[in-house]
């Protein structure tokens, strides 16, 4: 095989690598550090309401993978699940649950916490000029292939009273588009690194979310 044919036969070996490992379902996931203070209240955490576009799902280039579309479950049900496991283990609140139907009588939480999903996607994109003759086989052959990264999170929570009361409304949000490169080690990363970054905006929008609560801390236990 000529020196080019073999080049070109790695290039489309590392992109159908890409398109492979992109299809590894998405999970949202939260690392937040712990929490400064802890709020003494008991949380009721609601689905959330997806109102994210649909577009945010689906591929919409050649090339393109969306992050959202692979998940394994609904989006509105995976962030809540993430937000109650994460500020469970950060110590947000004095204790937090999924809301649950048939709850025993007498077990009430003291706040409820709600919101909406106004964006929530993440794009891997192979480089389009990476795939002209000539350049892509040069470009594997010197450099670390890249991949175009670019993606939004944009939330919205709101905690009430049981009687319907709101305390307060929280929005975070972050977004962001980079070239990332990588060397040898990459595919050997236990997590997509493309989702590893869609969850630090996700981390990144909580973060914002949870400080906001903190400096209403006051209030949210009168």
């Amino acid at each position: 095989m000529s020196g080019f044919g073999y080049r070109m036969k790695n290039l489309l070996m590392w992109c159908s690598a890409f398109l492979l490992a992109a299809c590894v379902p998405y999970k949202p996931t939260l690392s937040l550090e712990k929490s400064p203070h802890t709020i003494p209240a008991s949380v009721s955490v609601q689905l959330l309401r997806d109102a994210s576009p649909p577009d945010d799902k689906e591929d919409l280039a050649e090339g393109t993978v969306s992050q959202t579309k692979s998940m394994e479950g609904d989006l509105s049900e995976l962030v809540a699940q993430a937000i109650v496991a994460d500020f469970s283990a950060t110590g947000v609140f004095q204790s937090i649950r999924a809301d649950q139907a048939g709850r025993r009588d007498g077990d009430h939480p003291d706040l409820i916490l709600s919101g909406t999903i106004h964006r929530f996607y993440g794009q891997a994109t192979i480089p389009s000029w990476l795939m002209i003759p000539g350049v892509g086989w040069a470009v594997n052959a010197f450099a670390s292939p890249a991949q175009e990264w670019q993606g939004a999170v944009d939330l919205e929570l709101t905690v009430t009273r049981p009687d319907g009361q709101v305390v307060g409304t929280y929005r975070g949000r972050a977004a962001y588009q980079e070239v990332a490169e990588h060397d040898s080690r990459y595919w050997s990363m236990p997590l997509y690194p493309a989702h590893a970054r869609l969850n630090l905006a996700f981390t990144e929008a909580v973060q914002q979310i949870r400080d906001q609560m903190l400096r209403d801390r006051d209030r949210l236990i009168k």
